[in-house]
């Protein structure tokens, strides 16, 4: 007899609903895959593919392709108008610890389009963002999302700011474009990172679009809008730094050579060296622009780090090897605000 023990993945309510429509072992599998990464909203969107189909048994793995992009446009209808109005919503994708019991949480910090109230976190979002801009250069506009607990693959303690058009419809364009789309929906660009409350510690770790570069016949529906937020990169750094430092939390950022050993998951697809390099130019310069100095790594920090789980198995492995000052900066500033 097998040791191996049958579990129950789905809640036992949800496997009787499952079961009573004879939904196909493999299909509530791959389905059980979507529930772990997006919680209840896949159900929702699977409910609302079903009625498509004469029986619910009918339906096969293969039918789901379609399932997050139901619910991507589900999720922005609901929500945008939320966070135009200072909502905070739940987050597209779940923590995985939650076993898709419980989303993350996605908080708006403003809109950029709209004059921030003076002494406002959104107003020092602002100023930081004109000081960085060369001349000539265009400020991005939108809103601006925190998220905690909301990154692609439901990592735990992730945090992640971004930029959201203020027009749900240029949003759903951009939600639907090619792309890695690793945050929230509607978003041209994202910077996240791991926060340690208690230790007071975070670490940035990325800097990322979620759609890509408009190029030939790729991505040319958000061609204008793409051009409007060229520069997400500098917006949401800025304004992940910003946050962090309000609540008096010591920042350490990833370096460009650690991009590979944090991130790069598949041999022959390498991180391309010009991403390594636009990822310093933009750490430097936000720092530069903000006021503030990246230092090297002391010992203190290091032990710090090491005991907290900001890091993950790459990373770790990396800093083991040749030590964090090989693979992050400390960003340095004099005034905090509690």
């Amino acid at each position: 007899m097998s040791q191996v023990a049958t579990r129950m993945t789905f809640p036992r309510h949800l496997a009787e609903v499952l079961d009573r429509f004879r939904i196909r072992p493999d299909t509530k599998a791959t389905l059980y895959d979507f529930y772990l990464q997006y919680g209840a909203d896949a159900l929702d969107s699977f409910s609302s593919l079903s009625e498509d189909f004469d029986a619910a048994s009918q339906i096969t793995p293969e039918d789901l392709a379609g399932l997050r992009t139901r619910m991507v446009e589900a999720y922005l209808r609901k929500n945008h108008e939320l966070w135009l109005q200072g909502k905070p919503t739940p987050s597209l994708y779940a923590p995985r610890a939650a076993e898709g019991r419980a989303s993350g949480l996605v908080m708006p910090l403003g809109n950029l389009d709209v004059l921030p109230d003076e002494g406002s976190l959104l107003s020092e979002i602002k100023r930081s963002i004109d000081s960085i801009l060369a001349p000539g250069q265009v400020a991005p506009s939108g809103l601006v999302l925190f998220s905690k607990n909301a990154h692609f693959g439901g990592r735990a303690e992730t945090i992640s700011f971004d930029v959201v058009s203020s027009d749900l419809d240029d949003a759903l364009l951009v939600a639907g474009a090619e792309g890695r789309q690793h945050t929230v929906p509607g978003s041209i660009g994202e910077t996240s990172g791991t926060l340690d409350a208690a230790e007071k510690l975070a670490l940035i770790w990325e800097i990322q679009p979620n759609v890509l570069k408009p190029f030939g016949e790729r991505n040319q529906t958000i061609a204008k809008i793409h051009r409007r937020n060229r520069n997400w990169h500098l917006l949401t750094l800025a304004a992940a730094i910003r946050w962090l430092q309000a609540r008096g939390i010591d920042i350490l950022i990833l370096n460009g050579s650690a991009l590979t050993a944090t991130h790069e998951v598949n041999p022959h697809q390498p991180v391309p060296e010009a991403v390594i390099v636009l990822h310093d130019r933009t750490v430097e310069t936000v720092a530069a622009g903000l006021g503030n100095e990246l230092v090297a790594v002391s010992t203190d920090d290091q032990e710090r780090l090491i005991g907290t789980e900001l890091m993950n198995t790459g990373l770790r492995k990396l800093v083991s090897e040749r030590g964090a000052r090989h693979a992050m900066r400390r960003l340095r500033y004099e005034r905090r605000i509690e």
